[in-house]
């Protein structure tokens, strides 16, 4: 049985900006008998509210209940049921702060603060077994801004904005100062986040360092401020005597600020940065054994191969640099572990005829048929690398000196207006690379293959994985001189091997299969030769043949009265791909009931695209039992 209080505890810097107090400690204190419960209990938190001496804190000690320090974002719980002592009254909530935050180290000469927050008594909540109360509290900011220059520590709340739409800049970096009059203090800079924001931390050593003379009988810092891009051009530069108006003159342990930039020096967005980083859904550093030779070029999880048309994705942008944006990608076939054939690599570009058709992004124009017939005002239309529907916009694809190159659309007008060419977004799809014709993959003729054999039995040995590196390069549209790479997968193993003139029991069923992935072959040996119709008795031979480099489980079953009916003595498949042999009854063969029965075998083979896995391969075999 349980009763967890909850909580969150915030300090308030100015109005309409709060802070997290992580690392604080939650003190639960029982209450003196010179206490009225129901009075404080009921009563505003902020009455109950008291800086506590160190004499005080020392009176009280002997009532702790109990003590945790929060967490990351200010969080803290207690199970009431587990502290001695307790039965369900009120008690008082004191909160130690030992250094404020974004403080690295409170000064040796100041003290920790502790101060009473509240008088709760907790209102449970939930099942019986399982009661829940919460509480959370903002420390005003008159107390919480006396705590922090208590503790040395101070903090500049602001936004940056545009000074004519009040929209938030994000992404630029803010420096503050204090003006001295012999030499200005740079107390820290930040970065503003989506909404504007930023936080500076500093300590009071930051403003009161000594001078030669002691000019400034020192209160607080005189402050005034710059913003850059990140890059570090100049956005707005304060002159210092700002610091010396009565609004930001002796700036308290908490400030709140408001910066605006003019339209000409609001910077651009920033330019995502185009990447390689998965093939489908695998993270290729992560997901692949494809770093530091030896490594496999297989997937972590399930050792699969690669085969088939492969979705190379990550992020894309329209420009770098400010112009057009294209890319590309390049392939080297490297060895079995991983290393470049030769010692060094031979990368060779992917033509536009090793592509295969795939949307990377839509253009997004508003929509004629709104409103009416439809009631969404934008319309969106497909962007395709080798479309091959009308509706679909082709991606252009412009060969440069023997070498293709993907053009990102430039779209980049607002989806509702509606005398622009519309807004493209990608999707993060970069390129489907046929490994097909990466190398050649010779089909392998298997006919005369008995089933039971080995799959090499015919001369003809399993084509073994092919293995490659793969690396996308982006440039500037045009210029050879800003081209730079943006991801390389180093390894990556790929089978596309197809197996002809598989016949797995002629006798019973003739059915020459061709392009199959792997071999997958089961017969009776009781019904080869010229038996194939004749029943069978007492005795049950099935024969098979699985082979693949890329192998996985193999299993074979029967169906018919009284099943399913499994096999003994089936190894597992062998990390060679080669699968052959008898499977062994585990029933009575004689006690099967007169009917007619089927074998059904299916191999799964260890191979994906990125995004999809190929079905088990099966085939199968009927019998008719006969009586004994």
């Amino acid at each position: 049985m349980s009763h967890i209080f909850k909580g969150k505890i915030y300090g308030r810097l100015c109005d309409g900006c709060i802070e997290k107090l992580p690392n604080v400690k939650i003190r639960l204190y029982r209450l003196r008998e010179n206490q009225d419960e129901t009075l404080l209990a009921t009563d505003e938190p902020k009455n109950n509210f008291k800086i506590l001496t160190q004499k005080e804190i020392e009176a009280k000690e002997e009532y702790l209940l109990a003590q945790k320090t929060t967490d990351e974002n200010g969080g803290f719980d207690f199970n009431l049921n587990e502290i001695k002592g307790y039965d369900g009254e009120s008690f008082e909530i004191d909160v130690l702060v030992e250094k404020a935050p974004g403080q690295e180290k409170r000064p040796d000469n100041l003290d920790p603060v502790q101060f009473t927050a509240d008088v709760y008594k907790p209102h449970a909540k939930g099942r019986e077994d399982e009661k829940k109360s919460a509480w959370e509290y903002y420390v005003p900011y008159r107390y919480w801004c006396r705590i922090r220059e208590k503790l040395g520590g101070y903090v500049i709340c602001g936004r940056v904005l545009d000074c004519e739409t009040e929209n938030p800049i994000p992404n630029v970096e803010v420096f503050a100062f204090d003006r001295d009059w012999i030499q200005d203090d740079a107390l820290g800079s930040a970065t503003t986040n989506g909404n504007g924001h930023f936080l500076i931390y500093y300590s009071a050593s930051d403003f009161k360092k000594g001078t030669v003379w002691d000019v400034e009988l020192v209160g607080g810092p005189d402050l005034y401020f710059s913003v850059e891009t990140s890059l570090g051009t100049p956005l707005l530069s304060e002159d210092p005597s700002r610091g010396r108006k009565p609004d930001r003159e002796n700036a308290g342990a908490c400030f709140c600020v408001t910066l605006c930039l003019s339209k000409d020096k609001i910077p651009p967005p920033p330019e995502p940065q185009p990447a390689f980083t998965h093939i489908g859904s695998y993270d290729y550093e992560n997901d692949i054994d494809s770093l530091n030779p030896p490594s496999s070029g297989l997937t972590k999880a399930q050792n699969r191969a690669f085969f088939r048309n492969l979705r190379l994705n990550g992020s894309l942008a329209k420009k770098r640099n400010g112009n057009q944006l294209e890319y590309r990608f390049e392939t080297c076939e490297v060895d079995s572990s991983g290393n470049p054939i030769g010692g060094s690599y031979n990368w060779q570009p992917v033509k536009e005829s090793q592509l295969g058709k795939l949307k990377i992004g839509v253009l997004q124009k508003p929509n004629p048929a709104y409103p009416g017939p439809s009631s969404n005002p934008i319309k969106n239309v497909d962007y395709v690398i080798k479309p091959n529907q009308p509706d679909e916009i082709p991606v252009s694809i412009i060969t440069d000196n023997g070498i293709d190159w993907i053009q990102v659309p430039q779209e980049d007008d607002h989806p509702l207006d509606t005398t622009g060419d519309g807004y493209f977004t990608p999707n993060h799809n970069l390129a489907a690379l046929n490994t097909r014709i990466l190398a050649p993959f010779n089909d392998i003729d298997l006919s005369g293959l008995v089933t039971g054999d080995s799959s090499t039995s015919t001369g003809k040995p399993l084509a073994e994985n092919k293995h490659f590196a793969i690396r996308m390069i982006v440039r500037e549209k045009g210029n050879s001189s800003t081209e730079t790479v943006t991801g390389i997968c180093e390894h990556i193993a790929v089978n596309n091997t197809l197996y002809d003139g598989i016949d797995s029991h002629p006798a019973w069923y003739s059915n020459v299969r061709n392009n199959q992935l792997a071999v997958a072959m089961v017969d009776i040996s009781q019904l080869q030769g010229s038996n194939g119709c004749s029943g069978i008795t007492d005795q049950l031979d099935v024969l098979y043949t699985a082979a693949h480099p890329n192998l996985g489980t193999v299993n074979i079953s029967m169906k018919g009265p009284g099943g399913p009916y499994g096999f003994t003595n089936f190894p597992a498949a062998p990390t060679t791909g080669d699968h052959s042999g008898t499977a062994t009854p585990d029933f009575n063969v004689a006690d099967l009931q007169p009917c007619a029965y089927i074998v059904n075998m299916s191999v799964q083979i260890l191979l994906t695209d990125g995004d999809h896995t190929p079905s088990n391969l099966h085939d199968e075999i009927g019998f008719c039992k006969n009586a004994v």
